[in-house]
């Protein structure tokens, strides 16, 4: 979960961001892909999706209630400003996946080869 400080224009809300799905891969020296969860203010939860990549960007998608009617946060709460403080945090906090090498990102079933294990120490080279 990442929560963001008390945002300018929630009227003194916290917001949050429960992270559900990530799906990242590494496209050369970049990242790209989409983490997904729930945005919320202790009021409403929303779906919120935070696109990676060439054009980062975040999307809150509202939801339709039971009569009809499109909801999503309070009027109070900035969504421009909410949408660029919470792109701004999860960059931060997946900073570091630029800098993995593909090694790192080799899927569990190719933990076995024994070119991976040579390079991870457990084979003589």
């Amino acid at each position: 979960m990442i929560w963001l400080s008390t945002l300018a224009g929630t009227q003194e809300r916290s917001i949050y961001f429960d992270i559900r799905d990530i799906d990242l891969r590494r496209t050369g020296n970049a990242t790209e892909g989409v983490i997904r969860g729930l945005l919320g203010d202790g009021h409403r939860e929303l779906w919120g999706e935070v696109f990676l990549g060439t054009v980062p960007r975040v999307q809150i998608l509202s939801e339709w209630s039971a009569d009809g009617e499109v909801e999503g946060f309070d009027a109070e709460i900035d969504e421009s400003l909410l949408k660029q403080q919470l792109l701004a945090a999860v960059q931060s906090v997946f900073s570091r996946i630029g800098t993995l090498t593909s090694f790192d990102l080799l899927p569990a079933e190719n933990l076995n080869h024994p070119q991976t294990q040579k390079e991870r120490g457990y084979l003589a080279a």
